[in-house]
Formats: C-alpha cells, structure tokens, sequence
C-alpha cells in the first residue's frame, strides 16, 4: 500500500492530557488547510466494532458479562484495532489523509502488561497488531507524560502505567519516530513541543 498521508499517533496513560491534545492538533490541522481525521481506538464511532468493543468494555453488564479477564479484553481490542485499520485508516492514508490516532497498540501492551497478561500471549497479541500495520508507521509517535494524572484514577494502577509507557518509549524509539510531550502545567508548552515536531 502506498502511503499518501500522515499518520500522527497520541499515547500515555489514561489521565494525561492525550485525548483532549490529540483534538487540539486535528482541529489545528484542519485550521491550517489540511484533510484530517481524529480516530481514537478502540473507537466511538457509532455502527462499528470499535464502539462495541468500547461500550463492552466499559459496561460489560449491559451485555450479560459478569467477569471478563485481561487478556480477553485485550484481545477485543486488537480485534477492534484491526477492523479499524483495514477499513478505515488504510484506505485514508491511501487517498492522502492525515490521521491523528488516539491510541496505538501500544495501549495493549502497556494496559495488558500492568493487567496481568502473560507476556507470550500478549507478545502474539501484539504480533498480530504490528502484521496488520504493516507497511504503515506513524510520521510521529507523541508520548503525553505527566507526573500525576489530570483526574482521579486507580492510584494502585496509575504509576504503573505511566512507568511502563515510559519503558516502551525507550525501547521503540528506534523503531518508531518517539517524541516524549510532557503536559504537566502550561498546556501550551505542550502544544508548542508538538508543532516543534512535526
């Protein structure tokens, strides 16, 4: 697949700022002339999987589901994932779209990694992520980091997964185009950082 447009991808934990960065940059791409699409994953998008995805994982209730294990809730994910690639952001980028991604698999690995998974299954898990994405990679890969989380989640679970986000990045950074953004005060320090790297 020949990749026409850009792909510009937002992680971190939950609580840092990446959503709300991610819109602030798609709404100044599309200001400044550009043809840009905001995706997040698993997605919210009414009519796909990714919400489904999305809707189960958060009210896993509403569909007759009383316990649900890690890795299984991962996997819907990477399913979602996929779904969302093959038929939306490949074709995208293809007819030369920029997409700003809210979420990357790094968000399996990190979120599995901290849940419990096992790393074999979640390392086929993500094997199967990276297969999918092949040949796209992200123009830049922003890491939102923070020392304490804009709003109130597990204390339990939150360093951790701002430490294992953290590992990740060191560990990719000669894979994928790695730019650290850190959003702990001044909002537009951040925003400043993220045109820097474009």
């Amino acid at each position: 697949m020949q990749n026409l447009g850009k792909l510009f991808v937002f992680e971190g934990p939950d609580g840092v700022g990446k959503s709300t960065l991610a819109q602030w940059f798609a709404t100044h791409l599309e200001n400044a002339g550009n043809r840009c699409t905001l995706l997040s994953f698993p997605g919210k998008e009414v009519g796909t999987l990714g919400r489904h995805v999305y809707e189960l994982h958060h009210d896993p209730g509403k569909f007759g589901i009383d316990t649900l294990s890690e890795a299984s809730l991962q996997l819907l994910h990477v399913a979602a994932h996929i779904d969302a690639i093959e038929t939306r952001i490949k074709p995208l980028l293809g007819s030369g779209s920029i997409i700003v991604l809210d979420r990357f698999w790094w968000s399996t690995f990190v979120y599995g990694i901290v849940g419990g998974v096992s790393r074999s299954v979640l390392d086929g898990m993500i094997a199967v992520k990276r297969s999918a994405w092949h040949p796209v990679r992200p123009d830049r890969l922003f890491v939102i980091s923070r020392s304490a989380p804009l709003r109130r989640g597990p204390p339990d679970l939150w360093p951790r997964w701002r430490d294992a986000y953290s590992d990740l990045a060191e560990q990719e950074i000669d894979v994928h185009p790695v730019v650290i953004v850190p959003n702990e005060q001044d909002v537009s320090a951040a925003q400043k950082r993220i045109l820097e790297n474009v």
